[in-house]
């Protein structure tokens, strides 16, 4: 005897092996109960929202849109307290090549690429190295001015400073890169880019750039 389930739905899908999906669902009054908590917990993000179903994904994304604004400014914000300080930040020439490097706390990656480029516009030629903390792990950015990526590359100058702070990284050669789990080492991370950057430099190749 043939038995109808009724109305059902599926409630997940997912691979449990290679090739292999899997599908769950309710039917019947489980599958009503899911459907009426599904609709409660939508209506009350919908009131939350104070919007409707029609105009709730044009609602999120107008959100979304806000909260990106208030993060380039808060980005642009930190940059520019940090480049306002004359102590934010050192500078020192190594082999004729000026090296700008800094350590600041709480910025993100994004503020630190930020940071990053900005330097590099202001100094024109050199490398810029940064170090941020967060949440007690470490960030390392670094950048190299156009003029001088035939010659020093910022993917192998973050590859041989990420492991003093106990991680790893790399990029390209303009820019690059790396986290790590060692936030006491960041100043003497900092201190040896000098010497890694004077071995890049004497490695380096002649420069073909006018």
């Amino acid at each position: 005897m043939k038995k109808n389930i009724g109305f059902f739905t599926i409630v997940s899908e997912g691979g449990v092996a290679a090739g292999v999906r899997r599908i769950e669902a309710l039917a019947g009054a489980g599958a009503v109960t899911a459907h009426q908590a599904m609709r409660t917990s939508l209506n009350e993000v919908l009131a939350a929202l104070g919007t409707t179903a029609e105009r709730a994904r044009e609602t999120i994304e107008n959100l979304q849109a806000e909260t990106k604004r208030l993060q380039r400014d808060r980005t642009k914000q930190q940059i520019s307290a940090i480049k306002g300080s004359k102590d934010a930040y050192e500078t020192v020439d190594i082999q004729g090549v000026k090296l700008v490097r800094t350590k600041v706390t709480g910025l993100e990656k994004d503020a630190l690429r930020g940071l990053v480029d900005s330097l590099r516009g202001e100094i024109k030629s050199g490398v810029v190295v940064v170090g941020s903390i967060v949440d007690n792990r470490v960030q390392i950015v670094a950048g190299v001015t156009p003029d001088l990526t035939d010659r020093i590359s910022a993917g192998l100058l973050i590859k041989a400073l990420a492991p003093i702070v106990g991680g790893k990284g790399g990029g390209r050669a303009d820019f690059a890169e790396a986290g790590g789990k060692e936030p006491a080492k960041m100043e003497q991370m900092l201190q040896e880019s000098s010497d890694v950057l004077a071995g890049l430099i004497a490695a380096a190749p002649p420069s073909t750039k006018r």
